[in-house]
């Protein structure tokens, strides 16, 4: 059996599982927020709650994203060379990566509740969060995102601060090159594709956030994924316009996807 032949059987379990869970879902979803002609995508596009929910979303992911980025650069930074000696860091960082959902919610509240154990230690010594503090709310929410983001935003950049070759910082000492050059003129161009492309992931993971959110949130905060979540499970009517809002996300997020495969593309030179 030549190469081609083994490659090409070897590509259909892929091919199956991506036709099943990912293109006739998708199809289904097109056809279906189109079933009622162009009404539903009017609707969706004119209607102020909907509106509002996207702009939460965005604007959520976008303070979380800025916050997740800057902080998981620095820690991927700092704690790069660390990781031989400290492998239950990285083991860390997994967990708190993927640590999201209802547990993660629950966790928040019994932290930072009314009653929250923590919130409780703050008001035995005068400290009082609330009422200037609430975490049903895009604050609270944010908090939440950030536990699992910034860790995910480090693993992610991790590999970016692995190729910068020791030889280049003695090289640059060689030529006269200080720190600061050295960052401006060959760290920074190495690094700042891997950034834009971690923080383009980081974003979309945060745009399409929903068990974390909706568990918090119990439905009273507006974002567009918890809309979605709503309008599948409650109303029996407008069940059409889950499908139409879920197609605009998935065409937003396919403009974040392309920025993402621009910057991978130019961050992969650096990471062969």
């Amino acid at each position: 059996m030549n190469k081609r032949r083994k490659g090409i059987i070897l590509t259909v379990p892929y091919i199956v599982l991506s036709l099943f869970f990912l293109i006739l879902p998708l199809a289904g979803l097109i056809f279906k927020s189109f079933s009622q002609g162009l009404d539903s995508w009017i609707r969706v596009l004119s209607n102020p709650l909907y509106i509002e929910g996207l702009k939460n979303s965005m604007i959520l992911s976008v303070w979380v994203t800025a916050e997740s980025a800057a902080a998981g650069s620095i820690i991927a930074v700092l704690w790069y060379k660390r990781l031989a000696k400290h492998s239950w860091f990285l083991s860390f960082l997994n967990y708190s990566a993927n640590n999201g959902g209802i547990g993660l919610a629950f966790a928040l509240l019994a932290t930072l509740g009314t009653n929250g154990f923590l919130t409780i230690i703050l008001r035995r010594i005068g400290i009082r969060i609330y009422p200037n503090f609430d975490i049903v709310s895009l604050t609270g929410i944010h908090f939440a995102y950030l536990s699992f983001l910034v860790p995910y935003m480090t693993i992610l950049f991790l590999p970016a601060v692995g190729s910068l070759k020791p030889e280049w910082w003695s090289a640059a000492c060689t030529l006269g090159a200080g720190k600061k050059r050295y960052i401006l003129k060959i760290a920074g161009p190495v690094l700042f594709p891997s950034f834009m492309a971690s923080t383009t992931l980081v974003f979309l993971t945060s745009l399409g956030t929903y068990a974390t959110a909706q568990a918090i949130s119990s439905d009273r905060i507006n974002l567009i994924t918890i809309q979605i979540g709503y309008l599948m499970q409650m109303s029996l009517f407008r069940q059409v316009d889950a499908y139409t809002i879920s197609i605009l996300l998935f065409l937003i997020m396919m403009i974040f996807i392309v920025i993402y495969k621009k910057t991978n593309e130019k961050a992969g030179r650096w990471l062969r």
